[in-house]
């Protein structure tokens, strides 16, 4: 689920992905990515969230297989997609970046998500247990950052 500022969750199979907590006065949850200018040291995202530095313009378009979000500050054009398969259980998350501008640019891109891998109800009664069980690695051979959940007890899944 992603909403207009680019918050949101993702679930599979009766867990969460990545923490959420409903809240409409700050929609605060979700993968996000930053984006730093390194001559200017300027900093936002492509979606409103999570910075919540005002654009020079911003659009959120939702369509049955995917969501953009259209973004412009200053001479930084930028747009994010959010595509979730119909048919493996994979999300996919792109970001184009144009420069409008003269001169170079130098862009930093930083991807955050809060990791949860359990359902809903366990990570809401306790949190900071929840995350000790959340193990990362790199697998450099694939380039990817891997993350596991440990077993509690010898019959979870």
């Amino acid at each position: 689920m992603v909403t207009n500022s680019g918050a949101g969750y993702s679930t599979c199979e009766g867990h969460d992905i990545t923490r959420w907590r409903e809240d409409v006065t700050r929609d605060c949850w979700g993968t996000y990515f930053f984006l730093r200018d390194q001559y200017s040291g300027n900093v936002w995202s492509p979606g409103y969230q999570s910075t919540g530095v005002e654009p020079d313009s911003y659009e959120a378009e939702f369509y049955e297989d995917h969501a953009e979000f259209l973004r412009r500050d200053r001479s930084i054009n930028t747009k994010l997609e959010v595509v979730v398969s119909s048919e493996e259980d994979a999300e996919v998350r792109r970001i184009s970046i144009s420069n409008m501008g003269a001169r170079a640019r130098d862009i930093q891109v930083t991807s955050y998500a809060e990791l949860s891998l359990t359902s809903q109800v366990a990570d809401v009664a306790h949190p900071a247990f929840a995350n000790l069980f959340v193990e990362t690695e790199f697998v450099s051979d694939m380039g990817a950052l891997l993350a596991t959940r440990r077993k509690r007890s010898p019959d979870e899944s």
